[in-house]
């Protein structure tokens, strides 16, 4: 209940955004889409318009010519009807396809690309009035929405009553002038109205894109508790991951003594660190230490050799070296090699004498 009123003062995981993603919770701004796809349509409009403008009038000017001529029936009608739509598709099917390409890109960019069923599927918590009210009425985000509708509306619709407003002069003389004279002027008048309209819209899409990107980092913020448990989940509990190490630690002490048994020598400190040696030339390169410990595991390892008669030998400097330099089940490295072998030349021929006098 208490994780409910932690502020979320902490940034979102990889974690976090990588679950937020696969709900399709992502950072996109529909206005800088618009946008950027009004802004390119214009570029388009200004490099290529003249030619479709050219290709209209000639088949404008065709269509008129001919207009006593062309019969409508039955017979032809879908032979113009196909006329009419290849003439369209070559002419403006190009640009539309380039906007289509424009507008995916855009998307992609900011979002990369997001395939999830997640939003489409069935929640009750949609369907509670209660909730639906409180983010309409009172959230920062319907709060910028109304904003920015506002924005546009009045800011965009006085652009475009001053732009008007100063062709009314050139309206007037336009009653004398010719059509190519009056189309020109539209055309002229329009594309301006256009383009500071797409000015204007490309401000507010990036304002828009930049408060949907603060929005979006805000809602996932994290509380502290929040971070916590999601290490926990990563990482394990670290309570959990202690007992682990601790029956590890059980076996891996269980088996040493198991082995102690089988050991050639065990070599002393004498008091607080024993060394369990094992070698078998046949099997072995070298000495191997199979068992080791310090204080209680160390006495643990000479009482279980006293009772299985595994040889104790006392060598402080030795015991020392193989302790800090030696694992448990690793050979012996070179260094070592002419010291232990004094030691179990020793142990050899202390069996061998007892193996002697038992005879």
């Amino acid at each position: 209940m208490a994780e409910e009123f932690q502020e979320r003062t902490e940034q979102a995981t990889p974690k976090r955004r990588e679950d937020a993603r696969k709900k399709g919770k992502v950072a996109k701004s529909y206005e800088f889409n618009s946008a950027i796809v009004l802004s390119v349509s214009l570029i388009i409009l200004y490099f290529g318009g003249k030619h479709v403008w050219v290709k209209i009038s000639n088949f404008a000017v065709f269509i008129l010519s001919n207009l006593h001529s062309i019969e409508i029936s039955k017979a032809n009608l879908q032979g113009y009807a196909t006329y009419m739509i290849s003439f369209l598709g070559l002419n403006f099917l190009p640009f539309l396809l380039l906007l289509s390409v424009v507008g995916v890109g855009v998307n992609l960019a900011q979002t990369g690309f997001v395939f999830t069923f997640e939003p489409l599927k069935f929640d009750f918590e949609r369907l509670n009035p209660a909730s639906g009210i409180k983010k309409i009425l009172f959230s920062r985000r319907s709060f910028f929405e109304l904003v920015k509708g506002f924005f546009k509306v009045g800011v965009v619709g006085f652009v475009a009553f001053l732009t008007l407003k100063g062709m009314i002069d050139d309206v007037v003389v336009l009653i004398d002038s010719e059509i190519k004279g009056i189309a020109d002027f539209i055309v002229r008048s329009g594309f301006s109205l256009l383009l500071k309209t797409a000015v204007i819209y490309l401000v507010l899409a990036i304002f828009d894109f930049s408060f949907q990107r603060w929005e979006y980092e805000k809602e996932l913020r994290m509380t502290r508790q929040e971070v916590k448990e999601e290490l926990k989940e990563l990482e394990g509990d670290p309570l959990v991951k202690a007992r682990i190490r601790r029956k590890q630690r059980e076996i891996v002490r269980m088996r040493m003594m198991h082995n102690v048994a089988r050991a050639d020598v065990v070599i002393t400190n004498p008091t607080h660190i024993a060394v369990a040696l094992k070698y078998e030339p046949k099997k072995m390169k070298a000495p191997k230490v199979v068992a080791k410990g310090i204080n209680l595991i160390a006495e643990r390892i000479k009482e279980i050799a006293r009772k299985n008669n595994v040889p104790i030998v006392e060598d402080k400097p030795l015991a020392q070296m193989l302790f800090k330099i030696v694992d448990v089940d690793e050979e012996i490295p070179p260094q070592l090699y002419k010291a232990v072998a004094k030691v179990l030349a020793y142990v050899f021929r202390l069996k061998n004498k007892s193996s002697k006098v038992s005879v």
